[in-house]
């Protein structure tokens, strides 16, 4: 060290001890030329850090990405007319891919056919912010609704974060009393009656869907009493249940949706006995889908029938009586 360099060091160190320990800390800093650095990734630290920790829950889905996220993803962009397959597959393929490019062109984003953390945002955020859930999956939102339900009456156990079979039943019964479509899934609407916005009756909500949203809805629920009812029989079994129902959103003698027909009564019981058991909340299998889809599309294989009933399970007396005998297949006999 030369003697300019000493004599430089030692007035250094007597400014320094007379420093608070703040300030020794900024001019020590500041000598090495870095002071600025700190300064400058702070406040971008400050600034960016929440922005990061919000897009962190939007991982950046693209084509053979697969899992929940996807499915939500898919389910989102169903309930606003993007997705139009008929089925929620978790399985980023090429449908999911165009289906996200017409939402970007559409809300003019960059058209890349990735769902970003900015398309999710964007996608999650015209639908009230609420991330559609349902049986099988975790997190903080599914604590949130428990506890939520927790507190208006309907949900007994403890606060998990998982939503099994209670969280579904609870969510069922709110579904119930408010007076909104029963399907066990807390999407949002469902979510925004729960935390105190205006409640619809999925009467209301069906009438403003679009017209794929409608496919979408029509299928799921032919879906399920598909599965419901025929989850055991040959496949051409499942399609013929699935026609009954057809059949009878047909007829004049009853209702003109197949929501309707499902959940119609008759001196205070319900036409299906899936319905009264509960079994109509389910995850229908992809063959029930595909009968689902077939049955829609008009395949008849029972022909006109409008009744069956499972002779082993039930007398079907009234049916027997009163109606023309169709065919049987697998377990149930098929009347018109």
């Amino acid at each position: 060290m030369t003697v300019y360099e000493s004599a430089s060091y030692n007035s250094n160190r007597r400014k320094i001890q007379l420093m608070g320990g703040v300030e020794q800390v900024r001019y020590i800093l500041s000598r090495a030329g870095i002071y600025r650095l700190v300064v400058v990734t702070a406040i971008f630290m400050f600034i960016l850090l929440p922005v990061g920790r919000a897009w962190a829950a939007y991982p950046v889905l693209s084509l053979g990405s697969r899992g929940d996220a996807v499915a939500q993803l898919q389910q989102a962009l169903k309930n606003q007319g993007y997705y139009t397959h008929w089925q929620i597959t978790g399985y980023y393929g090429s449908i999911t891919r165009d289906a996200v490019m017409k939402f970007q062109k559409a809300k003019g984003l960059t058209v890349d056919g990735i769902a970003g953390p900015v398309t999710q945002s964007v996608l999650y955020g015209s639908q009230n912010g609420y991330r559609i859930l349902k049986f099988g999956m975790r997190g903080d939102d599914v604590s949130r609704l428990q506890s939520a339900l927790k507190q208006q009456g309907y949900f007994y156990a403890n606060v998990t974060g998982y939503y099994g079979k209670i969280t579904e039943n609870a969510v069922i019964a709110f579904q119930k009393a408010k007076g909104l479509r029963i399907d066990g899934i807390a999407g949002p609407q469902t979510q925004s009656a729960l935390y105190g916005g205006q409640v619809t009756s999925h009467q209301s909500t069906s009438r403003g869907a679009t017209s794929s949203q409608k496919v979408s809805d029509d299928l799921f629920w032919l879906a399920r009493i598909i599965h419901a009812e025929a989850a055991g029989e040959p496949y051409i079994g499942k399609v013929a249940v699935g026609s009954v129902i057809m059949n009878r959103v047909n007829s004049s003698g009853f209702p003109n949706t197949i929501y309707g027909v499902i959940f119609q009564y008759y001196n205070g019981i319900p036409q299906f006995s899936p319905v009264q058991d509960g079994t109509i909340y389910n995850t229908p299998s992809d063959e029930s889908y595909r009968a689902a889809q077939e049955a829609y599309s008009g395949s008849k294989p029972v022909g006109d029938a409008l009744y069956f009933f499972n002779p082993a399970k039930a007398s079907g007396s009234w049916i027997i009586k009163s109606c023309i005998y169709v065919t049987t297949i697998g377990n149930h006999a098929f009347y018109r």
